[in-house]
């Protein structure tokens, strides 16, 4: 089966908030720099999990609905002046996609540390 990485923003709607507090607990595999509006430094960070979740949408196909099994990296970043600690980038099946996911987003300039 191929499972698509798909923007976490929309899985966050339907999983409940739960479970991406479980994702902002983990340690990061890649951390950096990213710059918001050019000018701001924030944080982005990518993190690895067990479970790739899914939509939870009885509407969507069954591979986007459910919840998989699967090694999977989430990229969250935080923003100046949200609430929200951490911010919904996305998921990937790979650290490569990632990484790719996370500079497409946040514009041309990430500086990894690590």
């Amino acid at each position: 089966m191929v499972i698509a990485a798909w923007p976490v923003s929309q899985v966050f709607t339907f999983m409940g908030a739960s479970n991406m507090n479980d994702v902002d607990q983990l340690s990061p595999v890649k951390q950096g720099l990213w710059f918001y509006g050019g000018v701001t430094t924030c944080h982005v960070r990518i993190v690895r999990h067990h479970t790739l979740y899914g939509t939870g949408n009885a509407d969507d196909p069954p591979e986007l609905a459910a919840d998989h099994e699967v090694d999977c990296f989430y990229i969250r970043f935080d923003k100046p002046h949200t609430p929200a600690p951490w911010q919904d980038g996305g998921a990937a099946l790979s650290l490569r996609e990632a990484v790719f996911l996370a500079e497409r987003k946040l514009g041309p300039v990430v500086s990894w540390v690590d």
